[in-house]
């Protein structure tokens, strides 16, 4: 995997909008990414690995909001 983006440890889980949030810088840029889940999954080391490797597959296709937000559902 070419890592396109540098996540920061900063995950958290949002009741507001069921979802968890972290941060990343792209191409020197600070991104907001949220991902929202069917459930809420407890957080472990795994699910942070899953949660990156989707924001990577998505960010070969596609580019965050002009915002800097990138929004998934958990797969």
């Amino acid at each position: 995997m070419n890592q396109q983006i540098l996540f920061n440890d900063d995950i958290a889980f949002d009741d507001k909008s069921n979802a968890w949030v972290f941060t990343g810088l792209l191409s020197g840029e600070r991104v907001t990414i949220s991902i929202r889940s069917a459930n809420h999954l407890p957080l472990s080391d795994s699910l942070k690995f899953d949660f990156e490797c989707q924001v990577e597959e998505w960010l070969e296709d596609n580019e965050p909001l002009e915002n800097g937000e990138i929004a998934l559902f958990h797969k």
